[in-house]
């Protein structure tokens, strides 16, 4: 069975854990990027979602995905990438994807429709 890491900060869209079930996937969800961190050293994902959150206050950063990014390199993992993203944050999201890759991107709001798609289009990419 495939493993799905959904990391899942700040949420405002639902669980949804039984559609990525209905998917094939083990879910295992993160309520935070650091415990996602650990958790990708157990599971070793092959998708993962995670929100873009945008802040000009992280300094040499610009999101909060450079640590997962960072993570992934050091393990050498390639997982499928979703990154839900606000409308109004999204240019922001084109310097992150200068430096690494993001397999889908799907804007709020998040229903199951659009992350289906998504999922499907990566099933039938890989």
């Amino acid at each position: 069975m495939k493993t799905l890491l959904a990391i899942v900060e700040q949420g405002g869209y639902p669980d949804f854990s039984p559609v990525y079930e209905s998917l094939g996937y083990d879910v295992v969800i993160a309520p935070s990027m650091r415990k996602a961190l650990a958790l990708i050293k157990q599971h070793r994902p092959e998708v993962i979602t995670a929100e873009f959150i945008y802040s000009p206050m992280y300094s040499a950063r610009i999101s909060n995905l450079e640590s997962l990014f960072a993570a992934l390199q050091s393990q050498q993992l390639m997982p499928q990438l979703i990154v839900f993203v606000e409308p109004e944050i999204f240019h922001h999201l084109d310097k992150l994807e200068m430096r690494y890759y993001i397999n889908q991107t799907i804007t709020y709001p998040i229903t199951e429709h659009k992350l289906v798609n998504c999922l499907d289009e990566l099933h039938i990419a890989s």
